[in-house]
C-alpha cells in the first residue's frame, strides 16, 4: 500500500514538473514578443512584423484603424513603416502576461516611440504607448490572434 502511495506521488510530481516546464517555455516565448516585435519594426519590415500575427488576426492601431487579416496588417504596416515611421524605433518598457489557458494568454506591455515625423514631415517628440494582445498557440507556435494599441 506504501509503495503505491509513492509511485502515485512521483507520477504526479513528474506531471507537475512537465506542465511547469511547459509553461516556463511559453512564457520565455511570450515574454520575447514585445522585443521580436520592436526588433521589426527596427527592420522596417512589414513581412516581419506580419509574421507574429495570425492569419485571421484582429488588429487595432494607435490611430484607430481596424486591420483584419494577416494580409492587411502587413500592407498597412508597410506602407507606415516606409513613411512617416521609416526612422522610427520602438523600445518595449514593461510587459505582463496572463494565462488564461495553457494556449491561450495576454501579453500587455508599454513602448517609447522615437523617430517617427508629423505629416508635415516634422519630428514628432517621443511617446508612450501600451499595447494589449490577445495570443494563441497554434500549431506549437505563439501568434497574435487580436491587439489593440
Amino acid at each position: 500500500m506504501l509503495s503505491r502511495r509513492f509511485i502515485i506521488a512521483g507520477m504526479a510530481l513528474l506531471l507537475a514538473t512537465a506542465a511547469h516546464a511547459q509553461s516556463d517555455h511559453d512564457r520565455n516565448a511570450l515574454e520575447q514578443l514585445p522585443a521580436r516585435f520592436s526588433e521589426a519594426w527596427a527592420r522596417h519590415d512589414g513581412h516581419a512584423l506580419a509574421q507574429l500575427m495570425a492569419e485571421d488576426v484582429d488588429f487595432v492601431t494607435v490611430g484607430g484603424s481596424w486591420l483584419q487579416g494577416r494580409k492587411d496588417f502587413e500592407l498597412y504596416h508597410a506602407r507606415l513603416l516606409g513613411g512617416r515611421f521609416a526612422a522610427s524605433t520602438i523600445t518595449p518598457l514593461e510587459t505582463r502576461l496572463r494565462f488564461i489557458r495553457p494556449d491561450l494568454a495576454i501579453v500587455r506591455w508599454s513602448w517609447r516611440m522615437e523617430g517617427d515625423k508629423n505629416f508635415d514631415g516634422s519630428p514628432r517628440p517621443a511617446r508612450h504607448g501600451l499595447m494589449t494582445m490577445l495570443t494563441e498557440r497554434r500549431s506549437g507556435k505563439w501568434l497574435v490572434i487580436t491587439a489593440q494599441n
